[in-house]
């Protein structure tokens, strides 16, 4: 009769444990368990470096060469937009602009040659964001911040699988798409051009 008496006590002190859910995401890299992807960044196919898809939201915003494998030229579109993404001068990979008839935003590395740390800037608007690897040299992750807060973690879908990228966390609700692409494409370039050997 004890026997079953302590059966009976083991099964219910059991189904009373609380269970842990899953983290969600795809990321295998996510180490915050946000709640859900916001963005993505992918080649239309495997290792089409001139071609990508950044699905922002419910926008998805088509990035490509302007002629194949011109790195320092590209054109983004999305319903109801189109504009450019350019090194200042030929090779020039340390600065970039983005130019459409309604923003201009540069992107340039906060020293020559520092892949590691970025500087976007609409000085029309006066906002400004910075664009870090999460560790020096760590190209599989990066982190988008915005007035010294942590606002986006953007990292490969999985280790130097670099034609697949997650976003974690919250684009601020004002972010124009402009704003939304200056970030997402740093980690992209940079990336794209160790890949092609020109940059290291």
């Amino acid at each position: 009769m004890k026997l079953v008496y302590l059966f009976s006590a083991v099964l219910i002190i059991s189904s009373c444990v609380k269970e842990t859910p899953a983290p969600s995401g795809s990321n295998t890299n996510n180490q915050y368990n946000y709640p859900s992807v916001v963005a993505e960044m992918q080649t239309n196919f495997s290792e089409d470096w001139d071609n990508w898809r950044f699905y922002i939201g419910d926008t998805t915003v088509q990035v490509v060469t302007s002629f194949s494998e011109d790195w320092d030229n590209w054109d983004f579109s999305a319903p109801g937009l189109t504009g450019d993404l350019q090194t200042n001068f030929s090779e020039d990979w340390d600065n970039w602009k983005l130019t459409n008839g309604e923003y201009t935003i540069t992107m340039q590395t906060s020293f020559s040659e520092d892949w590691d740390n970025w500087d976007i800037d609409d000085s029309q608007n006066n906002w400004h964001a910075d664009v870090q690897t999460s560790f020096s040299e760590d190209w599989d992750n990066w982190d988008v911040y915005e007035s010294s807060e942590n606002i986006l973690d953007v990292q490969t879908a999985f280790s130097e699988d670099f034609d697949n990228w997650d976003v974690y966390g919250d684009f601020p609700v004002d972010y124009p798409t402009e704003y939304r692409v200056a970030v997402l494409f740093v980690p992209v370039i940079v990336n794209l051009l160790m890949i092609q050997g020109i940059i290291q």
